[in-house]
């Protein structure tokens, strides 16, 4: 294992997500659940998420711009100043509905730097190792949330709000720190935002398809603690449910990024398999145990999930011809506009079938399971990786 370890760069990628899971967890993992106990409805919530979106695919570009002049680090330092106001409008719920604006666009600027690890991996990460260091930073990422989560849970059932958002805003401020020591600038590109523009609409890429499919895959994952809180109404409960999950996460992640190395379309195979199964169960079970129960079995096969098809994308990057900054943000602007489309139609439909908007959520996600797999299979097999 030490080879994953030698290069400083892969150890502060490590460090990174860490502390930037533990930062993010207040809105990524109970965002949708804080602004409905906050009492806002589910078609606004989705309306939120779709407005956010957009603004993050107008302003991915902008990494490349920005980072080319001022460096990666700094990039997410800007993008994390964000999260931290978005943090504080999430914990002050009580004032949400009269800064829903100020909110929604804190939110969405957050997205400035989210090509920066696709980016950062791309020019770091060996080839031959990309499995196992995908696992180790999810194992990473996982650690960050499981730690968060116990403290978000703390905070916000105690009501000690100050304590929590000092603690988000420093390890905010810590990921940025751990970032400057393996900053770089991307080579400087003229109208970078016109060549990602025009790469999203001309090219046939099937990797900007698999950045648009994943969509549903986020929507579900944002939105299956709702689901399961409002089964529960009880947010310990909930919290705890979460906690679990997260632990169990770490050993099956272990074993798929040294599998993934072997056989990548294997490994894509078997995990979209059981996710598919998964994904349906929320479709049938109503029963709190058994969807808390399959709620730990989901969280950990998402992030062997992503695992396994992140390791497929940042090899379709790396053995692309195409610049891998500018497909990081294509893929990203893919994801958001396609966010964009697919939130607004659910928060149309779910003014008029409320909470059974879920089920369309799960049906959507089983489907882009399937033909993200396809498309990976075809991918891999015409690169002959």
């Amino acid at each position: 294992m030490k080879e994953y370890f030698y290069k400083k760069e892969y150890k502060y990628m490590y460090l990174s997500i860490f502390f930037y899971n533990f930062a993010n967890a207040l809105s990524e993992t109970f965002g949708a659940v804080m602004l409905y106990k906050a009492g806002l409805p589910i078609y606004l919530i989705l309306l939120i998420y779709g407005i956010r979106f957009l603004i993050t695919g107008i302003i991915t570009p902008l990494f490349v711009t920005i980072s080319n002049k001022i460096g990666v680090a700094k990039c997410i330092l800007i993008s994390n100043l964000f999260s931290i106001a978005n943090s504080y409008f999430m914990l002050n719920s009580k004032s949400l509905y009269s800064n829903i604006i100020i909110f929604v666009l804190a939110m969405g600027l957050m997205g400035l730097s989210n090509p920066s690890s696709d980016s950062l991996s791309s020019k770091y990460v060996e080839s031959e190792h990309r499995g196992r260091f995908n696992s180790l930073y999810f194992i990473s990422k996982i650690l960050g949330t499981v730690f968060a989560s116990c403290f978000v849970a703390w905070g916000v059932i105690s009501n000690n709000t100050i304590v929590l958002f000092s603690i988000i805003t420093i390890f905010f401020i810590l990921q940025y720190i751990t970032i400057l020591k393996i900053d770089y600038k991307p080579e400087k590109k003229s109208s970078t935002f016109k060549a990602s523009i025009k790469y999203l609409i001309h090219s046939k890429s099937k990797y900007k398809i698999i950045y648009a499919l994943r969509t549903n895959h986020i929507i579900e994952r944002l939105f299956v603690p709702m689901y399961l809180y409002i089964l529960l109404q009880d947010f310990k409960a909930f919290s705890t449910v979460i906690v679990i999950s997260l632990v169990f996460q770490i050993i099956t992640i272990t074993l798929i990024g040294k599998y993934a190395d072997k056989n990548i379309k294997k490994s894509n195979d078997l995990v979209s398999m059981i996710r598919v199964v998964i994904t349906a169960v929320y479709l049938f079970a109503k029963d709190k145990f058994i969807v808390s129960i399959n709620k730990t079995v989901s969280d950990n096969l998402e992030k062997v999930y992503e695992t396994s098809i992140q390791t497929s994308i940042q090899n379709i990057i790396k053995e692309s011809k195409e610049d891998y900054d500018l497909l990081s943000a294509v893929g990203q602007m893919s994801l958001c506009f396609t966010e964009v489309i697919i939130f607004t139609i659910l928060s149309i439909i779910s003014i008029f079938v409320k909470e059974k908007i879920f089920i369309i959520i799960f049906i959507l996600s089983i489907l882009s399971t399937i033909f993200i797999n396809v498309d990976i299979k075809s991918s891999i097999t015409k690169k002959g990786l």
